[in-house]
């Protein structure tokens, strides 16, 4: 850390002073809040739409319909359940669509949660360069994690579903057990960044072992418990004929975090003497990944339904985000990462960050576009509803531009939360001189 940098102390912690301007207004932070407005124009958008639109509000709508009698409120009501409430075809509503929402919220979640776990059995193996980075690289990959939460929530509206959520215990429901996964995992990871930045060594030691083991523990538990809810959505079986499909959303959520400590290490820590050993260490973490992933693809095909992979592969509206994950997030940043140059592992990383996201957003608009019931003879969501040009064999619903102006902004609240913590905890300069 800066020799002329000064501290405060605060529950073993080294606290960096600094001004209000260097805290919210340093270069970072104005990226962050350049995104953060883009995306409150899609939340504002998307929360107009979805809870002030005449649609949902009966009032307007008995008022258009020149009255006020208890027949017509009736009527509002069933139009609105009609419209926002169509249980009877599973989850896909039109106002909460399994859509880029999900996707990024997949997207980020994954990535960060495993690139905690990555840093994590980095430590555990005593992998050279993992304690000068371990609490940079575990803080960013909250802060992944965190923008992903924020994003399920703008798709969900879950301030009010986590509240019923809270009043009415479901344990059998796969969502409500994200609830009690999130209240141990997100507040464990925090203690796990406070015992590499405290500065408390001797005690940090004594119990870093546990601390790692249960870290990852808890990691693993956090996958298994996504995979045991995708698999829960009947409705989008052919896509979750995977095996083991908490272990396809761990390797494939590394690769997303390894390409993103890689471009963090390039914007970060290209200062600092160890960047070198730190890309090429991400590097061959990425090459072994990506081969998994490779094997994975090889055997998805040759166990999951025929009819689903001939859709995939050509046909559908999501083909080409399949071709672009097994280039973008397969072929090309295997063949950059192998050449070892610092320039074409930042490729081989931005390549695969691209990659990865289209891998999400045909994972999650792939249990969409398939029917997953024959309500109208042709497919549940083939209705003039979802503005379909024409009644086709299959369901897709693009992105609204709202709904990327939101992930933009996701984006810009992970960037911040990251920026505020650097700032406060100096965390990429912390543990330069910490060796194992």
């Amino acid at each position: 850390m800066a020799a002329n940098t000064q501290y405060t102390q605060c529950c073993g912690l080294n606290i960096k002073k600094v001004s209000l301007k260097e805290l919210l207004f340093n270069k970072t932070m104005l990226v962050a809040y350049i995104l953060i407005a883009i995306g409150v124009i899609g939340w504002i958008q998307l929360y107009g739409l979805r809870f002030f639109h005449l649609f949902v509000n009966n009032h307007d709508v008995i008022a258009a319909a020149g009255g006020s009698s208890e027949h017509l409120k009736a009527i509002a009501e069933a139009l609105k359940e009609q419209i926002f409430h169509l249980e009877h075809i599973e989850e896909v509503k039109k106002p909460e669509p399994w859509g880029i929402f999900v996707t990024q919220y997949t997207y980020l979640l994954y990535g960060g949660s495993a690139l905690i776990f990555l840093t994590a059995l980095a430590e555990l193996f005593h992998v050279k360069i993992a304690p000068k980075v371990a609490a940079a690289l575990m803080t960013f990959g909250i802060a992944m994690a965190l923008g992903g939460m924020i994003s399920i929530a703008s798709d969900w509206g879950n301030p009010i579903n986590i509240y019923w959520m809270i009043l009415n215990p479901q344990p059998q429901s796969g969502m409500w057990l994200m609830l009690p996964l999130y209240s141990i995992y997100i507040p464990f990871t925090f203690i796990e960044i406070y015992f590499l930045i405290t500065n408390k060594r001797d005690l940090a030691r004594k119990v870093a072992g546990i601390l790692v083991i249960l870290g990852i523990i808890i990691d693993l538990a956090e996958f298994y418990i996504q995979g045991l809810l995708f698999n829960l959505n009947t409705p989008r079986h052919l896509w979750t004929d995977i095996p083991q499909l908490w272990i396809y959303f761990l390797i494939s959520g590394a690769l997303t975090g390894i390409a993103g400590a890689i471009v963090f290490a390039f914007l970060g820590l290209k200062n600092k003497p160890y960047f070198n050993e730190m890309i090429q260490t991400a590097a061959k973490i990425g090459i072994a990944l990506i081969a998994l992933a490779a094997i994975y693809e090889v055997i998805n095909f040759m166990v999951v339904d025929p009819k689903w992979m001939r859709l995939i592969v050509a046909g559908s509206p999501i083909s080409w985000m399949y071709w672009g994950w097994i280039i973008l997030g397969i072929a090309l940043p295997l063949v950059l990462f192998l050449t070892k140059k610092p320039g074409a592992i930042l490729a081989g990383a931005l390549s695969a960050i691209i990659g990865t996201f289209l891998m999400r957003q045909a994972f999650i608009y792939g249990g969409n576009i398939y029917p997953m019931s024959d309500r109208f003879g042709q497919g549940p969501e083939a209705t003039g509803i979802y503005n379909l040009a024409e009644i086709t064999p299959w369901a897709y619903i693009p992105p609204h531009t709202m709904e990327v102006l939101v992930i933009i902004g996701c984006f810009g609240l992970g960037i911040a939360i990251y920026s505020i913590l650097d700032s406060l905890f100096d965390v990429r300069n912390i543990n330069d001189n910490v060796e194992h």
